[in-house]
Protein backbone atom coordinates (compact mmCIF):
# COMPACT_ATOMS: atom_id res chain seq x y z
CA UNK A 1 0.00 0.00 0.00
CA UNK A 2 1.82 3.21 -1.14
CA UNK A 3 1.65 6.50 1.32
CA UNK A 4 -1.19 7.99 -0.37
CA UNK A 5 -3.36 4.85 0.38
CA UNK A 6 -2.13 4.58 3.68
CA UNK A 7 -2.96 7.70 5.47
CA UNK A 8 -6.47 7.27 3.45
CA UNK A 9 -7.01 3.63 5.34
CA UNK A 10 -6.74 5.47 8.71
CA UNK A 11 -9.28 8.63 8.34
CA UNK A 12 -9.41 9.64 11.84
CA UNK A 13 -10.76 12.72 12.30
CA UNK A 14 -11.30 15.30 15.44
CA UNK A 15 -14.04 17.64 14.94
CA UNK A 16 -13.40 20.75 17.35
CA UNK A 17 -16.48 23.14 18.66
CA UNK A 18 -17.39 25.72 21.57
CA UNK A 19 -20.27 23.54 22.93
CA UNK A 20 -23.21 20.69 22.56
CA UNK A 21 -25.76 22.53 22.96
CA UNK A 22 -28.70 23.39 20.98
CA UNK A 23 -27.63 24.95 18.19
CA UNK A 24 -27.38 24.93 14.05
CA UNK A 25 -23.72 24.48 13.88
CA UNK A 26 -23.95 21.65 16.76
CA UNK A 27 -26.94 19.14 15.16
CA UNK A 28 -24.79 19.54 11.95
CA UNK A 29 -21.66 18.09 13.43
CA UNK A 30 -23.44 15.48 15.11
CA UNK A 31 -25.63 14.64 12.16
CA UNK A 32 -22.50 14.51 9.98
CA UNK A 33 -20.38 12.67 12.57
CA UNK A 34 -22.82 10.18 12.67
CA UNK A 35 -23.38 9.88 8.92
CA UNK A 36 -19.52 9.34 8.69
CA UNK A 37 -19.19 6.79 11.14
CA UNK A 38 -21.69 4.69 9.30
CA UNK A 39 -19.43 4.88 6.81
CA UNK A 40 -16.11 3.92 8.48
CA UNK A 41 -14.27 7.14 9.51
CA UNK A 42 -13.07 7.30 13.16
CA UNK A 43 -13.57 10.53 14.56
CA UNK A 44 -13.91 11.88 18.05
CA UNK A 45 -15.29 15.17 18.95
CA UNK A 46 -13.83 17.91 21.15
CA UNK A 47 -16.12 20.44 22.98
CA UNK A 48 -14.67 23.72 24.62
CA UNK A 49 -17.57 23.31 27.27
CA UNK A 50 -19.22 20.63 29.36
CA UNK A 51 -22.21 18.41 28.37
CA UNK A 52 -25.27 19.85 26.42
CA UNK A 53 -28.34 17.20 24.64
CA UNK A 54 -25.86 16.30 21.57
CA UNK A 55 -23.38 15.01 23.53
CA UNK A 56 -25.29 11.81 24.52
CA UNK A 57 -26.40 11.34 21.00
CA UNK A 58 -22.92 11.14 19.62
CA UNK A 59 -22.06 9.00 22.20
CA UNK A 60 -24.98 6.70 21.72
CA UNK A 61 -23.65 6.70 18.12
CA UNK A 62 -20.15 5.09 19.11
CA UNK A 63 -18.67 8.42 18.94
CA UNK A 64 -16.26 9.45 22.03
CA UNK A 65 -16.78 13.23 23.25
CA UNK A 66 -14.04 14.70 25.20
CA UNK A 67 -14.69 17.58 27.17
CA UNK A 68 -12.52 20.58 27.52
CA UNK A 69 -13.89 22.51 31.15
CA UNK A 70 -13.84 26.10 31.07
CA UNK A 71 -10.99 28.01 32.20
CA UNK A 72 -10.15 31.72 32.11
CA UNK A 73 -6.60 30.79 31.74
CA UNK A 74 -6.16 30.48 28.25
CA UNK A 75 -3.28 28.32 27.88
CA UNK A 76 -4.82 25.89 30.25
CA UNK A 77 -7.29 25.23 27.41
CA UNK A 78 -4.73 25.36 24.71
CA UNK A 79 -2.78 22.55 26.63
CA UNK A 80 -5.58 20.73 27.44
CA UNK A 81 -6.78 20.70 23.80
CA UNK A 82 -3.46 19.86 22.68
CA UNK A 83 -3.09 16.46 24.83
CA UNK A 84 -6.83 15.73 23.65
CA UNK A 85 -5.62 15.65 20.20
CA UNK A 86 -2.26 14.93 20.79
CA UNK A 87 -3.54 11.53 22.14
CA UNK A 88 -5.71 10.74 18.94
CA UNK A 89 -3.24 11.02 16.70
CA UNK A 90 -5.39 12.39 14.14
CA UNK A 91 -5.25 13.17 10.30
CA UNK A 92 -7.40 15.32 10.09
CA UNK A 93 -9.05 18.51 12.49
CA UNK A 94 -12.55 19.64 11.40
CA UNK A 95 -13.16 23.05 13.55
CA UNK A 96 -16.73 23.97 13.73
CA UNK A 97 -16.00 27.22 14.95
CA UNK A 98 -13.47 29.86 13.97
CA UNK A 99 -13.01 30.24 17.97
CA UNK A 100 -11.82 26.46 18.17
CA UNK A 101 -10.36 26.63 14.93
CA UNK A 102 -7.94 29.53 16.50
CA UNK A 103 -6.91 27.65 19.24
CA UNK A 104 -5.89 24.52 17.67
CA UNK A 105 -3.85 26.44 14.69
CA UNK A 106 -0.55 25.43 16.75
CA UNK A 107 -0.12 21.84 17.73
CA UNK A 108 2.66 20.90 20.03
CA UNK A 109 3.48 16.50 18.84
CA UNK A 110 0.45 15.91 16.95
CA UNK A 111 2.10 15.80 13.91
CA UNK A 112 0.83 17.63 11.02
CA UNK A 113 -2.89 16.83 10.32
CA UNK A 114 -4.61 18.56 7.47
CA UNK A 115 -7.39 21.20 9.11
CA UNK A 116 -10.31 21.91 7.69
CA UNK A 117 -12.01 25.16 8.96
CA UNK A 118 -16.47 25.54 9.40
CA UNK A 119 -17.86 28.68 8.87
CA UNK A 120 -21.22 28.87 9.97
CA UNK A 121 -23.13 31.77 9.10
CA UNK A 122 -21.49 35.31 8.42
CA UNK A 123 -18.89 35.60 10.38
CA UNK A 124 -18.41 39.22 10.42
CA UNK A 125 -21.64 39.40 12.39
CA UNK A 126 -22.26 38.71 16.14
CA UNK A 127 -24.93 36.65 15.92
CA UNK A 128 -26.30 37.24 19.05
CA UNK A 129 -26.47 41.13 19.19
CA UNK A 130 -26.29 41.64 14.38
CA UNK A 131 -23.40 43.63 15.18
CA UNK A 132 -19.98 43.29 14.16
CA UNK A 133 -17.90 40.62 15.31
CA UNK A 134 -15.25 41.18 17.67
CA UNK A 135 -13.76 37.82 16.70
CA UNK A 136 -12.26 38.85 13.55
CA UNK A 137 -8.28 38.52 14.74
CA UNK A 138 -9.37 34.75 15.75
CA UNK A 139 -10.79 34.44 12.19
CA UNK A 140 -8.14 35.19 10.47
CA UNK A 141 -5.82 32.70 12.96
CA UNK A 142 -8.25 30.18 12.29
CA UNK A 143 -8.83 30.60 8.54
CA UNK A 144 -5.02 31.52 7.61
CA UNK A 145 -4.13 27.92 8.99
CA UNK A 146 -5.98 25.73 7.13
CA UNK A 147 -5.86 23.67 3.76
CA UNK A 148 -9.19 23.83 3.24
CA UNK A 149 -12.62 26.10 4.36
CA UNK A 150 -15.87 24.56 4.06
CA UNK A 151 -18.97 27.15 4.51
CA UNK A 152 -22.87 26.19 4.39
CA UNK A 153 -23.73 28.75 1.73
CA UNK A 154 -21.69 31.42 -0.39
CA UNK A 155 -22.90 34.26 1.88
CA UNK A 156 -20.46 33.33 3.94
CA UNK A 157 -17.43 32.90 2.21
CA UNK A 158 -18.15 36.45 0.64
CA UNK A 159 -18.54 37.82 4.38
CA UNK A 160 -15.19 36.19 4.48
CA UNK A 161 -13.45 37.92 1.80
CA UNK A 162 -14.27 41.14 3.39
CA UNK A 163 -11.75 40.21 6.38
CA UNK A 164 -9.00 37.84 5.04
CA UNK A 165 -7.49 38.51 1.43
CA UNK A 166 -7.09 34.64 0.74
CA UNK A 167 -9.44 31.99 1.72
CA UNK A 168 -7.69 28.68 0.88
CA UNK A 169 -9.78 26.26 -1.34
CA UNK A 170 -13.23 27.21 -0.55
CA UNK A 171 -16.10 25.21 -0.66
CA UNK A 172 -19.83 24.86 -0.02
CA UNK A 173 -21.59 21.97 1.48
CA UNK A 174 -25.22 22.70 2.58
CA UNK A 175 -26.62 21.18 5.80
CA UNK A 176 -28.35 17.90 6.04
CA UNK A 177 -32.06 17.92 6.17
CA UNK A 178 -34.56 15.35 6.65
CA UNK A 179 -36.65 15.51 3.67
CA UNK A 180 -39.87 13.74 4.91
CA UNK A 181 -42.70 15.92 3.39
CA UNK A 182 -45.51 15.38 5.70
CA UNK A 183 -47.14 18.43 5.59
CA UNK A 184 -50.41 19.58 3.48
CA UNK A 185 -50.04 23.29 3.08
CA UNK A 186 -53.09 22.89 0.12
CA UNK A 187 -55.28 21.21 2.60
CA UNK A 188 -58.62 23.24 3.13
CA UNK A 189 -59.03 24.94 5.95
CA UNK A 190 -60.66 27.92 6.86
CA UNK A 191 -57.54 29.08 9.25
CA UNK A 192 -54.67 28.19 7.82
CA UNK A 193 -51.89 27.56 10.29
CA UNK A 194 -48.77 29.82 10.42
CA UNK A 195 -45.47 28.42 12.14
CA UNK A 196 -42.24 30.75 12.82
CA UNK A 197 -39.25 29.09 14.34
CA UNK A 198 -36.26 30.56 16.45
CA UNK A 199 -34.69 32.19 19.64
CA UNK A 200 -37.19 34.50 20.85
CA UNK A 201 -34.75 37.89 20.30
CA UNK A 202 -34.73 40.88 18.01
CA UNK A 203 -32.69 40.01 15.81
CA UNK A 204 -35.16 36.93 14.68
CA UNK A 205 -37.48 39.63 13.92
CA UNK A 206 -40.63 38.34 15.60
CA UNK A 207 -41.96 41.93 16.41
CA UNK A 208 -41.35 42.18 12.49
CA UNK A 209 -43.95 39.34 11.98
CA UNK A 210 -46.45 40.43 14.21
CA UNK A 211 -46.92 44.02 13.07
CA UNK A 212 -46.97 42.41 9.39
CA UNK A 213 -50.27 40.28 10.66
CA UNK A 214 -52.30 42.98 12.46
CA UNK A 215 -53.75 44.40 9.27
CA UNK A 216 -54.42 40.73 8.30
CA UNK A 217 -56.46 40.18 10.96
CA UNK A 218 -58.24 43.32 10.58
CA UNK A 219 -59.20 42.45 7.32
CA UNK A 220 -60.91 39.21 9.04
CA UNK A 221 -58.65 36.99 7.79
CA UNK A 222 -58.87 33.80 9.93
CA UNK A 223 -55.30 32.16 10.77
CA UNK A 224 -53.70 30.68 13.79
CA UNK A 225 -49.92 31.34 14.32
CA UNK A 226 -47.31 29.07 16.47
CA UNK A 227 -44.02 30.55 17.34
CA UNK A 228 -41.88 27.84 19.02
CA UNK A 229 -38.83 29.29 20.51
CA UNK A 230 -37.55 30.67 24.07
CA UNK A 231 -36.04 33.66 24.50
CA UNK A 232 -35.29 38.02 26.14
CA UNK A 233 -37.84 39.17 23.81
CA UNK A 234 -41.01 36.59 24.63
CA UNK A 235 -42.36 39.39 26.94
CA UNK A 236 -42.28 41.66 24.82
CA UNK A 237 -43.57 40.03 22.18
CA UNK A 238 -46.30 38.52 24.20
CA UNK A 239 -47.18 42.52 25.19
CA UNK A 240 -46.77 43.37 21.37
CA UNK A 241 -49.61 40.12 20.36
CA UNK A 242 -52.06 41.77 22.79
CA UNK A 243 -51.73 45.44 21.51
CA UNK A 244 -52.08 44.55 18.00
CA UNK A 245 -54.98 42.63 19.01
CA UNK A 246 -53.67 39.21 18.35
CA UNK A 247 -53.92 37.14 21.49
CA UNK A 248 -56.65 34.57 19.77
CA UNK A 249 -54.57 34.02 17.24
CA UNK A 250 -51.01 33.73 18.28
CA UNK A 251 -49.70 30.90 20.51
CA UNK A 252 -46.23 30.96 22.11
CA UNK A 253 -44.80 27.28 22.36
CA UNK A 254 -42.18 27.47 24.11
CA UNK A 255 -38.88 25.02 23.41
CA UNK A 256 -40.12 22.16 21.88
CA UNK A 257 -38.41 18.87 21.08
CA UNK A 258 -40.59 17.77 17.57
CA UNK A 259 -40.10 20.78 15.85
CA UNK A 260 -40.23 18.60 12.73
CA UNK A 261 -44.14 17.45 13.39
CA UNK A 262 -45.16 20.86 14.76
CA UNK A 263 -44.40 21.92 11.16
CA UNK A 264 -46.00 18.59 9.46
CA UNK A 265 -49.28 20.26 10.77
CA UNK A 266 -48.87 24.02 9.16
CA UNK A 267 -50.03 25.45 5.94
CA UNK A 268 -46.80 27.69 6.07
CA UNK A 269 -43.90 28.61 7.41
CA UNK A 270 -42.73 32.80 7.96
CA UNK A 271 -38.89 33.37 9.03
CA UNK A 272 -39.02 37.35 9.53
CA UNK A 273 -35.08 37.41 10.66
CA UNK A 274 -32.67 40.76 10.36
CA UNK A 275 -29.78 38.83 9.65
CA UNK A 276 -29.08 35.27 9.06
CA UNK A 277 -26.37 32.62 8.01
CA UNK A 278 -28.03 29.50 6.25
CA UNK A 279 -31.08 29.16 8.50
CA UNK A 280 -32.07 25.38 10.19
CA UNK A 281 -35.32 26.36 10.96
CA UNK A 282 -36.35 27.73 7.03
CA UNK A 283 -34.60 24.12 5.31
CA UNK A 284 -36.71 21.82 8.15
CA UNK A 285 -39.73 23.71 6.72
CA UNK A 286 -38.71 23.21 3.42
CA UNK A 287 -38.06 19.58 4.13
CA UNK A 288 -41.85 18.62 5.08
CA UNK A 289 -42.90 20.68 2.08
CA UNK A 290 -44.09 24.10 3.41
CA UNK A 291 -43.87 26.98 1.54
CA UNK A 292 -41.78 29.93 3.59
CA UNK A 293 -42.38 33.64 3.64
CA UNK A 294 -38.55 34.44 4.31
CA UNK A 295 -36.11 38.26 4.75
CA UNK A 296 -33.99 38.09 2.11
CA UNK A 297 -30.70 38.16 4.42
CA UNK A 298 -27.83 35.77 4.55
CA UNK A 299 -28.15 32.58 3.28
CA UNK A 300 -31.51 32.53 2.48
CA UNK A 301 -31.60 33.26 -0.89
CA UNK A 302 -29.81 30.28 -1.62
CA UNK A 303 -32.31 28.20 -0.87
CA UNK A 304 -35.37 30.02 -1.91
CA UNK A 305 -35.90 32.20 -4.88
CA UNK A 306 -38.90 34.69 -5.16
CA UNK A 307 -41.69 33.12 -6.68
CA UNK A 308 -39.95 29.41 -6.41
CA UNK A 309 -40.33 27.18 -2.99
CA UNK A 310 -41.20 30.15 -1.29
CA UNK A 311 -41.58 34.20 -1.18
CA UNK A 312 -38.90 36.73 -0.31
CA UNK A 313 -38.94 40.14 1.43
CA UNK A 314 -36.48 42.82 2.17
CA UNK A 315 -35.60 42.47 5.95
CA UNK A 316 -37.57 44.83 8.73
CA UNK A 317 -40.28 45.94 6.12
CA UNK A 318 -43.89 44.86 7.75
CA UNK A 319 -45.89 46.10 5.15
CA UNK A 320 -44.03 44.10 2.61
CA UNK A 321 -44.22 40.71 4.86
CA UNK A 322 -48.25 41.32 5.46
CA UNK A 323 -48.29 41.15 1.41
CA UNK A 324 -46.73 38.11 1.21
CA UNK A 325 -48.51 36.15 3.93
CA UNK A 326 -51.80 37.50 3.01
CA UNK A 327 -51.28 36.17 -0.51
CA UNK A 328 -50.26 32.23 0.63
CA UNK A 329 -53.11 32.55 3.14
CA UNK A 330 -55.70 33.36 -0.34
CA UNK A 331 -53.81 30.51 -2.36
CA UNK A 332 -53.97 27.08 -1.19
CA UNK A 333 -52.84 25.98 -4.75
CA UNK A 334 -49.61 28.15 -4.99
CA UNK A 335 -48.73 27.29 -1.17
CA UNK A 336 -49.26 23.46 -2.30
CA UNK A 337 -46.61 23.94 -5.62
CA UNK A 338 -44.02 26.28 -3.75
CA UNK A 339 -44.51 23.26 -0.80
CA UNK A 340 -43.48 21.38 -3.11
CA UNK A 341 -40.57 22.95 -5.26
CA UNK A 342 -39.10 23.39 -1.58
CA UNK A 343 -39.45 19.70 -0.92
CA UNK A 344 -37.93 18.62 -4.12
CA UNK A 345 -34.98 21.43 -3.63
CA UNK A 346 -34.11 19.95 -0.29
CA UNK A 347 -34.05 16.18 -1.85
CA UNK A 348 -31.82 16.85 -4.20
CA UNK A 349 -29.23 19.06 -2.11
CA UNK A 350 -29.57 18.31 1.42
CA UNK A 351 -30.18 14.83 2.22
CA UNK A 352 -27.56 12.75 4.41
CA UNK A 353 -26.12 10.58 1.93
CA UNK A 354 -25.33 13.90 -0.68
CA UNK A 355 -23.83 15.81 2.12
CA UNK A 356 -22.16 13.20 3.85
CA UNK A 357 -20.41 12.41 0.91
CA UNK A 358 -19.55 15.92 -0.44
CA UNK A 359 -17.66 16.31 3.13
CA UNK A 360 -16.07 12.78 2.74
CA UNK A 361 -14.39 14.37 -0.22
CA UNK A 362 -13.28 16.63 1.11
CA UNK A 363 -12.03 15.04 3.94
CA UNK A 364 -10.15 12.28 2.05
CA UNK A 365 -8.48 15.62 -0.17
CA UNK A 366 -7.30 17.24 2.55
CA UNK A 367 -5.66 14.27 3.91
CA UNK A 368 -3.99 13.34 1.07
CA UNK A 369 -2.51 16.58 0.73
CA UNK A 370 -4.54 17.67 -2.33
CA UNK A 371 -5.09 21.10 -0.89
CA UNK A 372 -2.52 23.31 -0.47
CA UNK A 373 0.11 20.71 -1.69
CA UNK A 374 1.14 19.14 1.26
CA UNK A 375 3.48 16.10 0.66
Amino acid sequence: MNERNERLAERRIIHTIGQLERGGAEKQLSLLALALHTRGWDQVVVSFSRSGPWKSVLESGGIPVVEIPPNPIKPYRWWKANQAIRRENPQLLMAWSLYTGAYTRYLIGCGEPARIQGIRGDPTIDSNTGLASRRLRLGRLAVEGADCVISNSWRGIEALRSMIRRIPSPLVIPNIVPALGRAKPAGETDAPRVVAVGTLKRLKGFDVLLRALAPIHSEGHDFELLIAGEGPERANLQRLTTDFGLAKCVRFLGEISDVPSLLSDAHLAVHPSRSEGLSNAVLEAMGEGLPVVATAVGGTPEMIVDGSRGLLVPPDDPPALTNAIRCLLRDPQLRGRLGQEALTWVRRYCSESAVAAAYESAFSRAIIGERRGRK
